[in-house]
């Protein structure tokens, strides 16, 4: 049996938005339509795009002259 400690596992810094957002912009492929779609700005989805990126430390996306495309 595993027994976690809180100090393990930091549920405030938790954001359960992010990878809904990461999901929208994976099939959508553009950051201003995600927006729309989530009444939001663009600018707010490109924030959630940077807070997810320094989560994961990875690029999650790379601009295209079509939007975005996920990274390998």
């Amino acid at each position: 049996m595993i027994i976690y400690t809180m100090n393990e596992i930091d549920l405030q810094a938790i954001n359960l938005n992010l990878p809904y957002v990461f999901d929208c912009i994976y099939y959508e492929e553009n950051l201003t339509r995600v927006g729309v779609g989530l009444g939001r700005t663009q600018s707010a989805v490109s924030h959630a795009l940077d807070r997810l990126r320094e989560q994961f430390a990875d690029p999650l996306f790379v601009r295209t002259s079509e939007g975005v495309r996920p990274t390998p």
